[in-house]
């Protein structure tokens, strides 16, 4: 059986389901720091893998969403969600590394719980940095590599592989802070926190804004 097999038929359909039926309660989890950062957007946000559509609730009535997002199984979910909060959605079934919009054209992009999927996280960041217009704003949200010598670094080894190939190359210790520090935005706020949950391999986190 093949990858691409796999993600098509199975991983594809069953994380799309997954990630909708979880809806509520990563909302429980992490609305209120999608909210803060979230908070003032301007009228187009251009959002990376936003799988069912969970952002959308945090995003004015009327917003208009450009949303990059490869797993075809979860566009239903986002038609779904942009209908539910009168949102004008627009997809582009693109992987974050190969963004097809132009350079300098948008103000702020999202990303939250993603760049612990991506096959080369520093050329999506490259990808965001070169879509924003001068000053413009990118937020995000994303678990991160615990601490060396701890239970957290320790479990999150432990359950690597199966977490990795079950949730469509997810990486449970990914050093997204350094990645995000080496792409040379202007400004760069991070902020480390533990959110915990029963999901003990995504802990702990960032939250942050980057202004390029």
């Amino acid at each position: 059986m093949t990858y691409e097999f796999e993600l098509n038929y199975f991983r594809g359909p069953l994380n799309a389901w997954i990630f909708k039926a979880l809806s509520s309660y990563m909302n429980r989890l992490f609305g209120d720091s999608k909210r803060k950062l979230f908070e003032g957007h301007p009228s187009t946000v251009v959002e990376i893998g936003p799988g069912a559509g969970a952002n959308m609730r945090y995003y004015s009535k009327g917003t208009n969403l450009i949303a990059i997002e490869p797993n075809l199984h979860m566009h239903e979910n986002l038609h779904k969600s942009a209908y539910q909060y009168g949102i004008n959605l627009k997809i582009r079934s693109l992987v974050g590394e190969a963004i097809d919009l132009p350079d300098n054209s948008y103000e702020f992009v999202v990303s939250t719980l993603v760049l612990c999927s991506v096959h080369d996280p520093e050329m999506v960041l490259q990808q965001i940095k070169r879509i924003l217009k001068p000053d413009g704003k990118f937020v995000f949200i994303e678990h991160v590599k615990a601490k060396e010598n701890t239970f957290l670094a320790w479990f999150q080894r432990l359950i690597h592989k199966p977490w990795h190939w079950f949730f469509e190359g997810c990486h449970t210790n990914r050093d997204t802070a350094s990645i995000l520090q080496s792409i040379g935005f202007s400004s760069l706020t991070i902020e480390n926190y533990n959110q915990y949950s029963p999901f003990v391999a995504i802990i702990p986190q960032i939250r942050g804004r980057a202004i390029k």
